[in-house]
């Protein structure tokens, strides 16, 4: 069984400006391990949650999900290449950057690097973010949430909800029609662990989303764009599903940083819904084709005209 999204691989040609964004905007913590070559992104008490990598190619995104013990990751092995993706196991020095203790990969049918790994480390020095920010949210009580989430723009969407959903073990959250068709997957109380959408541009990084546990925190990042603007992918909103109010910033890398506040935590009753929209207000795509942006701000209007309103979920 997979407990969370715990880290994501970014591999970069553009690693000093992921520094700067990471860093300066959204407020992680950067440790050089080979300096210009790798670095490990840190947002809590983790060694690593998001580690870059610079490259001379394109750009990537990788997933890292983790289990609960090593008997679980022999079983999820045998699962995943008995579903026909060969499975490869991880070198020794794989495992030191990642600060894990055991870790297999394999690729999903968009081309993505998926790894199933278990014992994430604890670094051995306390969060200093880059900024100063309250923290960000990875767990609920004794719950581990994991990072955030994952979109993807499927180009295989059928292939790709068949691993996450039947072989991996992601439960169905909910799903939209308009302006595009979209899934949403959860491992544990977060809303979403990764969301697939079918936007018909094939295969490609949507975002990745952040939360902090400060609204003021978004609030102050969104500052920080607003004085270049064409560095905002989407503008402030708040999402129908998760409750989510966030902006996103586009990275070095032309996909998305989503950073926001306030998500709501599922559990074993939770009903699957057809979305009425994916947000409530805002979340302006400027990335959208004109007609499908224009179909986008006509649903915020009918969903105002409905009255509809989400609560602010709790903190803990």
């Amino acid at each position: 069984m997979i407990n969370a999204l715990s880290y994501v691989l970014i591999n970069t040609p553009h690693l000093p400006a992921w520094m700067e964004m990471a860093t300066t905007m959204a407020g992680l913590q950067a440790e050089e391990m080979e300096p210009g070559r790798s670095v490990r992104l840190r947002l809590d008490e983790k060694a690593q949650r998001l580690l870059l990598q610079s490259t001379t190619g394109q750009p990537s995104l990788g997933m890292g999900y983790t289990v609960p013990s090593p008997e679980a990751l022999d079983a999820m092995i045998a699962k995943v290449e008995a579903a026909g993706f060969p499975v490869t196991p991880s070198t020794a020095d794989e495992r030191a950057l990642r600060a894990v203790s055991a870790m297999a990969h394999f690729t999903d049918p968009d081309g993505y690097r998926v790894e199933l790994a278990h014992g994430l480390q604890d670094a051995t020095t306390p969060f200093v973010p880059g900024r100063p920010i309250g923290g960000f949210r990875t767990r609920a009580g004794d719950i581990d949430l994991g990072i955030g989430h994952t979109a993807l723009m499927a180009g295989d969407f059928a292939g790709m909800k068949h691993l996450y959903h039947e072989v991996l073990g992601f439960a169905l959250s909910d799903r939209a029609s308009a302006p595009f068709v979209a899934e949403f997957f959860h491992v544990n109380p977060r809303h979403h662990t990764i969301g697939l959408a079918d936007t018909g541009t094939g295969p490609g990084v949507y975002h990745l989303m952040l939360e902090y546990k400060e609204w003021d925190d978004v609030g102050r990042a969104y500052d920080m764009a607003l004085e270049q603007p064409q560095s905002i992918g989407v503008s402030l909103g708040r999402h129908s599903n998760d409750h989510v109010t966030s902006f996103y910033l586009r990275t070095p890398d032309g996909w998305m940083l989503e950073l926001g506040w306030a998500g709501r935590l599922i559990d074993q009753d939770w009903q699957i819904t057809e979305l009425p929209g994916m947000s409530l207000w805002g979340h302006d795509r400027t990335w959208l084709p004109p007609a499908k942006r224009e179909q986008a701000r006509q649903i915020l209007k009918d969903i105002a005209a409905r009255g509809l309103r989400a609560p602010i979920a709790p903190s803990e």
